[in-house]
């Protein structure tokens, strides 16, 4: 019972609430707005007019260029604004226009020639308890009649002094004001000099007598107020100076030799210099203070270079400075200018002089080497031989010196000079002042191994390779055109007398060589001809050339030979040619002869048939001018290819084994015979 009360009491609570808090505002209309006109109206004017919903109010928003992309907020409450953006500001461009209980109403302070869009909601109460219906509102646009004026001005910030260009555009005609600082009062474009802020204002008026007007505000700032304090005056040689005293601090220095706020008061000379302090505000606002500095002239010091010392020289008065008159000093040197080598030990020692004129000086530094007597030595040489190429010599120590002895001309040393046997050679090395010393080496130089290469035989362009054994002693190398390892290739010398060359290294590293020639003599080029087919009736002679010998593969020494079918009968024979020349080299060559009955062969057509490659290995190519049937016949007159109704080129071989065959075409003029080889 006492859970179900507490919950009622909580129920009732919450439903009070929930009308208190619905009475904290109006009711929301049922109805929007049904339509919103707008019309372009006088001068930069647009006329709204409103069907309403049933609202009590309603709330027009207009926005420039785009639609309306706002709705008003329950609870809060908006003012309109008959001048357009004099209403609430609802963000992003949109403005409130009207806010009222009315439907019509005339806005103005539009811009000629621009689009606005506008949109009507309804709603009930006023202010805080104002309820919106935002669903659903109208809308609508509208092109504002009238002048639509701009302004801009060259810069919105100038420095006092300075002036601002300011123009407008839109209208006809112009009036500006304030008139006393401007060069113009009534152009479109003006130039404003004012000595103080001002905001400027113009009326523009167009054509039809329309008016708009546009202000500008122009900020005058105020110079800076700069200072420079006095410089001290400074020695010509003092080196880069940083300046300072210019306020307030963060400006620049200017004037001969100034760079980056530093004076080099050599690049500005002696005198008189004016410096110029320059500042410039946040506002970009300049001022400058001035002042001068006093550079004095300064001797110019110089000091010569000094000669290095042995460590056992004898001590020297210094000299070679400039102007004279001035003061040495360092270590070791003494009230009078006094150098001493001993007292002052090895190494580098700086010298100063120093000459002081019209308060102002000048050093100039230089330096004394002294040097020790130096360590030479001559390192260990190693042995060399007599046909060495002369070669520069090296191992002295320190590097610089110079070699002697005997076979040395010019630090070089030459063996050949020298001759077989060992040779003192010295070295000498003098420093930067004339210290001296010198050490010894020995040199031995090696005679030349004895190396002969014997005779060669003459060979022939096809003998192959030929093993060389002549050169000794055993275990040196050969080389020449057509050699490899220790062998000779004719093959690849060809023909003509070649140097070969035999080289030999002994134990000591030393090495000697001898030169043979040998002739390589060419073979005789044995050419038979080609293949040939003859008829049975008739004979052929076979020419060998003229060569030295002749041996015929029929048993036949002569250069020629005569081949008819006696004692051989119908069919293909193989001729061979062995010859050989004048150098006993030999060379051959082969030939097919076929004696055939010839019957109805029209020997002039013979030259229309052709077959490529001849010899072939893989296939041959059969080609005539006019249709043909081919019959292809093996050495034994078997039938091993044929094909009919040929009338193009023609490709077979491929299924023949390696041999000889008798290649026959039959066509409308007759029958051609053609020996081919197949390898």
């Amino acid at each position: 019972m006492g859970k179900h009360f507490l919950f009622l009491l909580s129920f009732i609570g919450l439903l009070l609430f929930k009308q208190t808090s619905v009475l904290a505002i109006a009711n929301e209309p049922w109805v929007q707005s049904l339509s919103i006109t707008s019309s372009a109206g006088a001068c930069n004017e647009i006329n709204i007019s409103v069907v309403p919903g049933d609202g009590a109010r309603r709330i027009v928003i207009v926005r420039a260029g785009a639609p309306v992309s706002v709705v008003p907020v329950d609870g809060t409450g908006y003012n309109g604004g008959s001048i357009y953006g004099t209403g609430t500001n609802m963000g992003n461009g949109n403005f409130v226009v009207f806010s009222g209980s009315g439907n019509a109403t005339t806005i103005n302070g539009f811009d000629g020639g621009a689009q606005y869009f506008f949109a009507s909601f309804e709603f009930n109460g006023v202010g805080s308890n104002s309820n919106y219906l935002t669903s659903g509102s109208p809308i609508d646009s509208a092109i504002a009649p009238g002048i639509s004026m701009t302004v801009l001005s060259s810069s919105g910030d100038i420095c006092q002094g300075s002036s601002v260009q300011l123009q407008a555009a839109g209208a006809v005609t112009y009036e500006w004001s304030p008139t006393s600082t401007l060069s113009d009062s009534t152009g479109s474009i003006v130039t404003a000099t004012p000595l103080s802020t001002t905001t400027y204002i113009v009326l523009g008026t167009d054509a039809n007598g329309c008016q708009d007007t546009k202000s500008l505000n122009i900020i005058v700032n105020t110079p800076p107020a700069v200072s420079l304090s006095s410089f001290q005056s400074i020695c010509i040689n003092e080196g880069v100076v940083t300046l300072s005293g210019g306020a307030p601090v963060g400006g620049t220095y200017s004037g001969s030799g100034i760079s980056n706020g530093q004076l080099n008061p050599v690049i500005a000379g002696p005198g008189t210099l004016a410096i110029d302090y320059t500042y410039t505000n946040i506002h970009g606002c300049t001022a400058t203070a001035s002042s001068t500095i006093q550079i004095k002239n300064a001797p110019v010091v110089t000091l010569g270079n000094f000669n290095a010392m042995c460590i056992d020289g004898s001590p020297i008065a210094l000299s070679g400075g400039s102007p004279m008159g001035g003061t040495y000093s360092g270590t070791a040197v003494n009230g009078q200018g006094v150098f001493s080598p001993v007292n002052a030990g090895l190494g580098t020692h700086s010298i100063k002089y120093i000459v002081s004129a019209q308060g102002c000086s000048d050093t100039s530094v230089s330096s004394i080497t002294v040097n020790p007597l130096p360590v030479v030595s001559f390192a260990t040489l190693s042995p060399t031989c007599l046909n060495t190429t002369p070669f520069n010599l090296s191992g002295g120590t320190p590097v610089g010196g110079n070699y002697t002895g005997i076979g040395i001309v010019s630090n070089q040393f030459r063996p050949a000079v020298a001759g077989v046997g060992t040779v003192f050679l010295t070295y000498t090395y003098t420093n930067s002042n004339g210290c001296t010393a010198s050490d010894t080496s020995a040199l031995r130089v090696n005679g030349l191994p004895t190396v002969t290469f014997s005779t060669l035989n003459a060979v022939c362009a096809n003998t192959g390779p030929v093993n060389l054994t002549q050169g000794s002693p055993a275990g040196g190398v050969y080389s020449g055109l057509g050699i490899g390892g220790n062998t000779f290739y004719t093959g690849i010398a060809g023909p003509g007398t070649h140097p070969l060359v035999y080289t030999y290294r002994d134990n000591n590293n030393c090495s000697n060589s001898a030169t043979q020639n040998i002739t390589v003599n060419d073979i005789p080029a044995v050419n038979l001809g080609r293949d040939t087919l003859i008829c049975s009736d008739a004979s052929i002679t076979l020419n060998g050339g003229n060569w030295s010998s002749y041996n015929w593969s029929n048993g036949a020494t002569a250069p020629t030979i005569h081949l008819d079918t006696a004692g051989r009968g119908i069919g293909t024979f193989r001729f061979i040619l062995l010859a050989t020349n004048q150098f006993t080299c030999a060379n051959r060559d082969t030939v097919f002869v076929t004696f055939d009955v010839c019957s109805k062969i029209v020997n002039q057509e013979l030259s229309n048939l052709n077959a490529f490659p001849n010899p072939f290995s893989e296939s041959i190519q059969l080609s005539y001018y006019d249709k043909y049937d081919v019959f292809v016949f093996d050495i034994t007159g078997k039938l091993v290819f044929e094909k009919k109704d040929v009338s193009s080129l023609l490709t077979f071989g491929n299924e023949l084994k390696v041999g000889v065959y008798l290649v026959k075409l039959v066509t409308s003029k007759g029958e051609y015979k053609k020996i081919v080889v197949k390898e």
